[in-house]
Order: C-alpha cells, then structure tokens, then sequence
C-alpha cells in the first residue's frame, strides 16, 4: 500500500510538474509584463480552428522582404503573453513575428508524454500552415525562417528544429533543457542552428535535468551536446566567459551553430540580470554566418578577407611579438601551436598569433601559400596599427618571415625575427622537402579535392589530431603547464576535420615547391638581426629511417651550417637544442622567451 501510494503521488507530482513548470511565469516571482492590448501592427489570425498574433516591425513596408520568427508560448500561456515578454518586433527591424497559440494548454513537443500528444494536436502542421499563410500575405527572405519559445515553448522550439528542419533555419529555447525522450527520437531533416538560454537555478524545469520514465529531462549541458551531435559538429566546444554570471558552451559543424548560454543564479524567467535575451536571441540569429571566436580572437579584414587573431598582453609596451605557424611532421600549421607560447609570452609582451587564409577561423581561399603570407601580413600588421615588432616563425613560416622582410622591413621597425627550426634552402634540404609527400599532392591535387570533399580522410585526420594531443601533453614542462590553453588548442586544431581546411592543406602542400624556389632565391636578411633555435628532432628520423639515415644526416648537417651562417651573417643568436623535438614551442617556451628576450635587448 505505501508503494503504490508513494507512485501515485510521484504521478500526481509529474503531472502538475509538467503544467505548470512550462508555465509563462516562473515560481521565483518573476512574470511577464502585463499583455498589451492589440495594437495596428498586431493582429489574431485565424487559421481553421487555430490562431496566432501576427507583429509588423516599426516602419513596416509591404515592398520590403522580410525574415520570419515565430516565438512560443510556455505552457498555459497564450500569444499575448509572449509577446509580452519578448517583443522581438520592437527590437528589430527585420522580422516579422508570429506568436502562435497551441492548441491545447501545451505544446505537442516530442516527449509523447502530454495532454497535447494524448489528444493527438498537430502542431508541427500548424506551424506549416503559419509559414505558408505569411509567405502569402508578405515577402518573406528565402530560407529565412526562425524560431524562438519560452519554457515549454522552449522545449517545442527544439522539436520544430528536429522535424522543420527543412523549414527554419535556427531556433532558440529559454529556460528548458531537453526532453530525453526527444533527445532519443530527434533525427534532424538538415542541421538547424540551436540557441539554448537557462538560469542554472531554474526551479522549474532544472538545468541538471530529471529522471522520470514519463518525462524525463537531460542536463542543459547534455542537451546541448546531443543538438551538436544532431548537427555533425566537431567534438570539442569552445569554452567562454560572456560576462560576470554568464558562460557559454559553443559548437559548430562549420557552419551551423549550436550554443548553450548558462546564468549563474538564474531563475524559470525570460529575462537574466546582465543578459537581455530578446536581443541576445536575435544577435545569434543574425550572426550565424559569422564564426563564434575563441576568447581574445578577432578577425582582421585585409582587402576582403578575414584573418583570424588572437591577441594577449595587449597592455604591454614595447615590441609586438608575431607568431607565425608551421608545418608539423603532419604537414598541419596554425595557431594552435602557440596554445602555451602565446599565454607564456604575454606575461611581457603583446603577443599576436595569426592563421593564414584556410586555417583557424580565417576565411577559406583557393590562393593559398606561404608566399602570399608576407603580403597578407603586412596589411593584418597595419590594421592593428603594430610598427614595431619581432617576427617568431615556426619551421617553414621562415618562407613566409624571409619575404616580408624582403618586401616590408623598410616600412616598419622590424626588431628582429626567431626562426625555429627554420626550412633550409639548400640543394639536400630542397630535395628532400620537395620529395614526397610534397611531390604526390602537386601531381594528384585535382583528384585530391573532390576526394577530400566526401569526407574520406576525415576519420583519418581526427586520428592524427588525437596523437598530436597526446604527444604536445607529453611535452609540457611542469613548470609552465599551467598556462597552457587546452581549450583554445583543442578548438583550433579541430577546425582541421572541415573539409575546406584539409582542402587548404592539400593546396598548399602541393604548392610548397614553389614556396621553396622564392624562399632559396631571396638573399639573407642583413639589417636586423636573425636568431635561430636549432632543435635536434631530425635525430628521431634519422633512428625511424634506417635506409633514409645518409640522406637525413646531410639535411640535420646542412640545417646547422646554414643556422649559424644565418645568426652570424645578420647578427642573432645561433641556439643549439640536444634531445628536444621539433614542437619547441611546447617543450622549451622558455627559450624562446630568452632569445626575444635578447632580441629586444639589441635595439635598447
């Protein structure tokens, strides 16, 4: 008798749990304003036996096109309320809004445990019917359809966006995580865009979820993984402080979006202290194209393209120091490089790292090489108003340190460069640089791209991204380990799965040849100095290729003699490094720090 006393007041629990926590007011007191009476851009449309609130922006046209949103109530709510409590028409200028009302006291969304679902209410055809019934009445964007709910509004807002996928183009939920049944049954037509907004003290419908056969709820955190899985986007998320009691938690396939943004202390309500959700929803949806950046990134625009920045220690005076990426033994080169040299560096210098055209968040282009960097750079260099710097590259981003000295060093006060593990232009080094893998994707890129295009190396590349992970952990000295910014490392370097950046890969090792000519054909730079960090890694080639080892030697010997012509022709340093490995960055930032250390010491 207590057993099934104790269930039927779980079930009682539930049921009420479920009216009235995806009510429009929340149960720490805070409601929605009161509700406006209709007013000349608001009207009730009648569809059948259904209704909704249609809104006209301020300054409405009827020869203008328009984006669509459609905004959800939570449970026992109405079209008023939510209008009430977001008023998206009178925050922007581009939409028009529709506030439909469900057809029973909640919303049929996806969970198949509710009111709504027992007396079979359609209202993903409802939502059809809205759609086609504006297209009709206004110009609406092609492909621009949107959706926003509140609470239980929320949770259908992510049923829209698991079956009208083909329909909307992103939507977003407040106060709700995730119905595990849906979280089970969503099989996305397209990938949608999905904003989710919750106070981490929601009482209502809690941000840690709930365990219940009937209505069960995933964390917001889970929730928002399971969306981004849903999507096919990379597996890391990019980890960010929004504000004093805001973090977000941010996906993306490259380009869908899928974001979690969680409020300290806050409540079952539409609106957080320091976080105006209206706008906040409708800043995502008209920045979808754009990519969410990493804690102090940036891009720079250079005659039409974007070039992704970060930048650290920016209160620092003295010279900038850039850091220009290379290639690893994986032929993979960008910021992510600097994921520990950057923060390390920062502590007394403002410290720029910059990914070229294809790489990090920059912009995709099909001119891609380690030429066109100097001129690429130069431009980035004037946006930020830098005229005074040391240029630090990492292996071959030597081709690109060479050129822009060659073709800019008079414009601007170039203190001097580090070259770490630096190419070598000479005739054993070439060879052995233009051999193979450099040689197979010049004769097989064509064939390449469209391959690529299909996905077939991606499994292969997120391999390699696994071993490089664990290699660059192996490395880090204890001592600085701290610093090291694991989730900007893990965001960059998975930008690599896209399709696009293998294909930036591709081209510009094919066309790594012709960097090499232009880098063997310049003279030595001779007016500032030029200090090298020599590591000994050839030596791990040279055990690993027993056939190879005469060849590999004279590449190892031919870098020496040529590091230290270098330093001593233009008056740096020649810094030797025994049983260390090629990613100096990760295991000796501290030398690096010493040589610029010495290289601002020179120009006092």
């Amino acid at each position: 008798m207590k057993l099934r006393s104790l269930g039927g007041l779980l079930a009682l629990t539930i049921t009420l749990f479920t009216l009235s926590a995806c009510s429009s007011s929340d149960k720490s007191g805070t409601s929605p304003s009161p509700v406006a009476p209709e007013s000349p851009d608001a009207q009730t449309i009648q569809l059948g036996d259904r209704t909704y609130l249609l809104a006209l922006p301020d300054n409405f046209s009827q020869s203008k096109a328009y984006k669509l949103l459609l905004a959800f109530h939570g449970s026992g709510g109405d079209s008023a309320g939510m209008r009430s409590l977001s008023r998206f028409e009178r925050h922007s200028s581009d939409y028009i809004v529709a506030y439909p009302k469900s057809k029973e006291v909640e919303w049929n969304e996806g969970c198949d445990c509710n009111i709504a679902h027992r007396k079979g209410a359609d209202d993903l055809g409802f939502i059809e019917q809205i759609i086609a019934d504006i297209g009709q009445r206004y110009t609406i964007q092609e492909g621009e359809v949107y959706a926003a709910g509140f609470s239980q509004g929320a949770l259908f807002a992510q049923n829209v966006a698991c079956n009208l996928g083909h329909k909307v183009k992103a939507v977003a939920g407040v106060a709700a995580p995730m119905s595990r049944q849906l979280a089970l049954s969503c099989a996305m037509q397209e990938p949608v865009s999905i904003m989710m907004v919750h106070g981490k003290a929601d009482g209502v419908l809690p941000y840690q979820g709930s365990m219940h056969a009937n209505f069960g709820l995933l964390s917001s955190p889970d929730a928002i993984a399971r969306l981004a899985e849903l999507n096919f986007s990379l597996p890391n998320p990019m980890l960010k402080n929004l504000g004093p009691d805001v973090d977000l938690i941010h996906y993306s396939n490259g380009k869908q979006k899928a974001q979690l943004v969680s409020i300290k202390g806050g409540a079952h309500t539409w609106q957080f202290a320091g976080f105006d959700t209206t706008t906040r929803i409708l800043a995502f949806f008209g920045a979808l194209e754009q990519p969410e950046l990493p804690e102090h990134s940036q891009l720079i625009e250079v005659e039409g393209q974007k070039f992704h920045v970060r930048a650290l220690g920016l209160s620092n005076d003295g010279p900038a120091i850039v850091l220009l990426p290379g290639f690893n033994y994986n032929y993979s080169a960008d910021s992510a490089w600097f994921a520990l040299l950057q923060p390390y560096l920062a502590r007394h210098y403002r410290v720029y790292s910059i990914d070229r055209l294809g790489n990090g968040f920059s912009d995709a282009s099909e001119e891609v090489s380690f030429g066109r960097v100097a001129e690429d750079l130069n431009g980035i260099l004037n946006a930020l108003n830098e005229k005074e710097l040391i240029v630090v590259a990492f292996s071959n981003a030597s081709i690109s340190a060479s050129q822009f000295y060659q073709h800019h060093h008079a414009d601007i006060n170039l203190r001097g460069m580090l070259w770490i593990d630096p190419d070598i232009p000479l005739p054993n080094s070439l060879a052995l640089y233009k051999g193979y893998p450099a040689d197979w994707y010049l004769a097989n890129l064509d064939a390449l791209l469209p391959h690529l295009a299909a996905g077939n190396w991606t499994e292969r590349t997120w391999q390699k991204l696994v071993v490089e992970r664990e290699e660059v952990a192996a490395l880090l000295p204890e001592q600085s380990a701290a610093l090291m910014d694991w989730n900007f490392f893990d965001v960059l370097s998975q930008q690599r799965l896209l399709v696009g950046h293998q294909q930036t890969r591709a081209r510009e090792i094919a066309g790594y040849s012709a960097d090499l000519d232009a880098y063997a054909a310049l003279p030595l730079p001779a007016s500032v100095p030029v200090s090298v960090i020599d590591s000994d890694f050839e030596e791990q080639d040279i055990q690993n290729n027993p056939d190879n080892a005469e060849a590999l030697r004279l590449w190892q010997q031919e870098g020496t003699a040529w590091s230290q012509e270098l330093a001593a022709f233009s008056g740096g340093q020649y810094i030797s490094l025994e049983q260390a490995d090629h990613m100096v960055m990760f295991q000796h930032p501290e030398v690096i720090q010493q040589a610029i250390d010495w290289l601002v010491a020179q120009g006092q």
